[in-house]
């Protein structure tokens, strides 16, 4: 299989169509060309041998310069929860009980594999809160309308009686 990205020159050099060549038309470029100085041989140094690992048993021989297992993988994969821990924390302000049940998990599947969640706990602890602040928000709303509803009912009934 040839380089793909070598020029292509043809074999035999003939001449244009309708002129004559230009000069160093089929030549190489060398000494034989007048206005270009002698280029000065360069010493050919090789590159030392490289030891190799020794074949192992069952396995295709190994090409030199390089050697199997020298790269990392491609990326490391996310710790698992973490991307359950931003849910919760997102949660946590949106549907703080859901925040709660999805940061529960994000942090048990967390702490299986020794990796620590910060935005499973931050989303854990103000789903809490914010869950405990709603649920008095609504007891207050309860007891309020609760109350103005029997003082209603009470004073209706005294003004009939009367």
């Amino acid at each position: 299989m040839s380089d793909p990205y070598q020029v292509n020159q043809p074999e035999d050099p003939t001449p244009p169509p309708g002129g004559t060549p230009p000069p160093g038309h089929g030549q190489q470029p060398g000494p034989q060309q007048p206005g270009y100085p002698q280029q000065p041989g360069y010493p050919q140094q090789g590159y030392p041998q490289q030891q190799g690992y020794p074949q192992q048993p069952g396995y295709p021989p190994q090409q030199p310069g390089y050697p199997q297992g020298a790269y990392p993988p491609a990326y490391a994969p996310d710790p698992p929860g973490k991307i359950m821990g931003i849910i919760g924390f997102v949660l946590a302000f949106v549907f703080a009980p859901a925040g709660i049940i999805v940061s529960a998990l994000a942090l048990s599947d967390s702490k299986k594999v020794g990796y620590d969640n910060v935005l499973g706990k931050w989303g854990l602890w103000l789903s809490i809160i914010f869950t405990a602040i709603g649920l008095l928000i609504l007891v207050a709303y309860l007891v309020f309308f609760i109350s103005m509803f029997g003082v209603m009912s009470t004073s209706t009934e005294w003004s009939t009686s009367v």
